[in-house]
């Protein structure tokens, strides 16, 4: 787990009060301890996406809500995915090739 200043270290064009913000919108999401934040791998790559966002990618602050939001569906939509086709894969050939046929011409 990584604390709240050493987050900060770790961008150097990353401010405190940006992180905090962050926080306090939902944006990251640590665990609270008795001396502060907790931050998991998941937390940090979240910092980083949203620190690529807005300091590199330069998206405003207000923007980020939507875009975040969008890349949160995105992850979703592939989580889903990734279950359909292991699903799909634990089926009998016959079954797969019925779905790879159906897909094929676009079968509902």
């Amino acid at each position: 787990m990584t604390t709240f200043e050493q987050i900060v270290e770790m961008f150097e064009t990353l401010a405190g009060e940006d992180l905090t913000v962050w926080i306090e919108r939902g944006w990251v999401r640590p665990d609270t301890t008795g001396t502060g934040f907790s931050f998991s791998a998941t937390d940090l790559a979240r910092v980083r996406l949203i620190w690529e966002l807005q300091y590199e990618l330069e998206i405003h602050r207000d923007t980020l809500p939507t875009v975040l939001s969008l890349l949160d569906q995105l992850y979703g939509l592939r989580h889903q995915l990734r279950h359909l086709t292991a699903a799909v894969a634990a089926q009998p050939p016959a079954v797969r090739e019925e779905i790879a046929r159906a897909l094929e011409t676009g079968q509902d």
